[in-house]
């Protein structure tokens, strides 16, 4: 019988130890597994061996400083430990090497590493449980963030209606990536960033203290989201970079010098980023979600959350008559460095914006035709 080493497995050093750990193994989603396995020197190097297929004489012979007998156990170990597959066990890995060939490791890693995690439910008992381990660790992180010595513009509450019907706003929805250049409004910024980031609501969670609610859902009630805004072209505010004080309704100013050319540079040259009355660039601070939620799985919740809130900025930007965008595509590390954040305790997720737009706003396709017959592709 052949024998390759496992395709899913990801090394690294944890406490002074090297693990493998194999993130593609079964996992129970009733009880907490730890598929990651210590290793030493000597089973990292008779693993090497195992890069193709080997039978079991074949790796008798290729490791003369063993006896067979210790070779042969040494195999069999580590099949059971499965860091050695039989050509039986390798459907599902061959598959997943097929499938995911254009991802890098990293997200194998991540996805498949974040599946089946075990719900803390919501009875009394791991409620409770789950509260002590979080307050051990220290008091709840604060749910507002503000930068009190940077210069504000309070903005007006005077809010505009939401324009429309529900349907007529969702049906109008579309991704505008062409701008007048006609300045934003100041009441039309501050009813956008009002009813997509500031809180509605607020709730007493017991043990976690005081939390808001927003117009998005957000996993737990953390609402771990941050806006920056970059002012391009609003009536009443000067272009710059500005963090939005959800807590008071105001733009605090970072950058007095951040504009057009600022924005160029970190969206890729992206048109509609460019010519936008403004841009949000959405961050997450992680500790207001890690906090309570501890599990890997949490990161995902993060990421579900920042959809769901830019589905609320383009529907409320659209109720106001602006058109929305959104990008995955921005320079990370260069749009932390220019928003004054670490990237590792708060990192940059996502970039909105919103203008005047120069295209159609009736929800139809605007740079592609309507496919008006079938087809077979």
């Amino acid at each position: 019988m052949k024998f390759r080493r496992t395709r899913s497995l990801v090394g690294y050093w944890h406490q002074g130890q090297f693990v493998l750990e194999d993130y593609l193994a079964p996992k129970s989603s009733d009880v907490d597994e730890d598929n990651a396995m210590v290793i030493d020197e000597s089973t990292w190097n008779f693993l090497c061996l195992f890069d193709d297929w080997m039978d079991m004489e074949a790796a008798v012979v290729a490791s003369p400083e063993y006896t067979p007998e210790s070779v042969r156990e040494a195999v069999d170990a580590l099949v059971e430990a499965g860091l050695l597959h039989t050509p039986e066990q390798t459907a599902r890995e061959d598959l997943l090497v097929n499938e995911w060939a254009n991802w890098s490791e990293e997200a194998r890693f991540f996805h498949f590493g974040t599946k089946d995690a075990v719900y803390i439910g919501d009875d009394e008992d791991h409620r409770r449980e789950a509260a002590a381990v979080a307050l051990a660790s220290g008091p709840p992180p604060p749910i507002f963030k503000t930068y009190p010595d940077a210069p504000r513009v309070r903005l007006p509450r005077a809010f505009l209606p939401l324009r429309g019907e529900f349907g007529e706003v969702l049906l109008a929805r579309r991704t505008h990536r062409d701008f007048t250049g006609r300045a934003v409004g100041l009441r039309e910024l501050a009813t956008v960033l009002h009813y997509t980031f500031a809180p509605m609501y607020f709730v007493d969670a017991r043990e976690y203290g005081t939390l808001l609610m927003r117009t998005s859902p957000g996993g737990g009630a953390r609402h771990e989201l941050e806006a920056y805004v970059g002012v391009l072209n609003v009536d009443g505010v000067a272009p710059g970079l500005y963090h939005y004080n959800t807590e008071q309704h105001s733009l605090e100013l970072l950058d007095a010098e951040f504009g057009a050319t600022e924005v160029d540079r970190l969206s890729f040259g992206q048109e509609m980023a460019i010519t936008a009355g403004f841009v949000v660039f959405l961050t997450a601070l992680l500790k207001r979600a890690t906090y309570k939620y501890a599990h890997p799985r949490t990161l995902r919740m993060i990421l579900l959350d920042a959809g769901h809130l830019a589905q609320t900025f383009d529907l409320v930007t659209t109720a106001t008559g602006l058109g929305p965008f959104q990008t995955a595509a921005f320079r990370d590390s260069e749009v932390e460095s220019a928003l004054g954040i670490d990237g590792i305790s708060e990192t940059a997720l996502y970039l909105l914006g919103a203008g005047h737009p120069a295209g159609p706003v009736d929800g139809h396709p605007i740079d592609m035709t309507v496919a008006r017959k079938p087809s077979r592709r």
